[in-house]
């Protein structure tokens, strides 16, 4: 049987990238899927690329309402919510000093808010019925192993790791059966990596020479490998995993 069979999940920053994959990996082993993105045009776009009982959500995360509202329609639509994953992100670098008000704004509000909000609009629908449930934040290999260059970024993803430890124990002192766990990816070839390299300018050749290296594994990383992490975390698989960072990062953080 499918590993998400009988399971809804919505799944953020599904229009492209990660959460796509995730999104689409998540339907194929049986779950109801909710994919969100900024504009509804986009939600509903992805979802039927998935097809089946996938439905499009639009959501801007650094919200409130819209998550709601979001949260609502899921629970109209399916009857429930088993599990959310959090993976609208951003990355856009500069270092510390250089960084500008709308740069670290920016990255704390869709990196950081964006989630915090999502889990505290979840859980109600999530533990309203006592069934186990679990929360996936797309997290980074810079949250952990911090990377000049990349100050908000870098930061912002810190920060959601230990928001994730935090929001673990608090769900295992209610025992309220809900994990909460995070996914750290390594440089990942997805749009939005593509993007970054468009806005300064990066030769892309040697920017995946680069990042390839930074990787002990010889190259980065493909956005189902990720997807397939968030799998294992969000299903009954992983049911004795709370508070985890779980890297898929081709060794990265451990390199010397």
């Amino acid at each position: 049987m499918a590993v998400l069979q009988n399971k809804v999940a919505l799944v953020t920053g599904s229009a492209k990238g990660i959460g796509f994959s995730i999104a689409k990996t998540f339907a194929t082993e049986g779950a109801k899927v909710a994919l969100a993105a900024r504009t509804q045009e986009q939600a509903d776009a992805a979802a039927a690329r998935v097809g089946g009982d996938a439905i499009g959500v639009a959501l801007d995360t650094r919200d409130s309402q819209q998550w709601q509202a979001a949260i609502a329609r899921v629970d109209s639509a399916f009857g429930g919510l088993n599990i959310l994953v959090n993976c609208a992100g951003i990355t856009r670098g500069s270092t510390l000093l250089d960084a500008d008000d709308d740069n670290w704004d920016d990255h704390m509000a869709i990196n950081l808010r964006g989630p915090f909000l999502g889990c505290r609009a979840a859980l109600p629908v999530m533990t309203r019925d006592g069934k186990p449930g679990a929360i996936v934040n797309i997290s980074s290999a810079f949250g952990s192993r911090v990377t000049p260059g990349f100050a908000a970024y870098s930061v912002s993803k810190a920060a959601l790791n230990a928001m994730t430890q935090v929001l673990a124990l608090e769900c295992a002192a209610a025992r309220n059966s809900i994990r909460v766990n995070a996914v750290a990816p390594g440089g990942t070839e997805t749009e939005m990596f593509e993007e970054e390299l468009r806005r300064t300018g990066m030769d892309r050749e040697k920017a995946y020479a680069l990042y390839s290296k930074i990787h002990p594994m010889g190259r980065i990383g493909k956005p189902e490998e990720v997807a397939r992490a968030a799998l294992w975390l969000a299903s009954d698989a992983s049911s004795f995993t709370t508070g985890t960072i779980v890297p898929v990062d081709g060794g990265s953080a451990i390199r010397s």
